[in-house]
């Protein structure tokens, strides 16, 4: 898939979430912040991560 797609995926679920818990109207403030919100997450989602690294400490 492209990014393109995965983005648009994204902000398609994000969208629906923001209306079906703040109705329409916000959800249509919201459109900046839920599209870029769709890029940054298809970003972190296609980082490329090296095999050795280790993960964060979540304690």
């Amino acid at each position: 898939m492209s990014r393109s797609t995965d983005t648009e995926q994204i902000y398609a679920e994000l969208r629906r979430r923001a209306v079906a818990e703040y109705g329409e109207p916000r959800a249509a403030e919201l459109e900046d912040f839920l599209r870029t919100t769709a890029g940054q997450v298809a970003d972190v989602e296609s980082a490329d991560v090296h095999q050795d690294t280790e993960p964060l400490n979540q304690e």
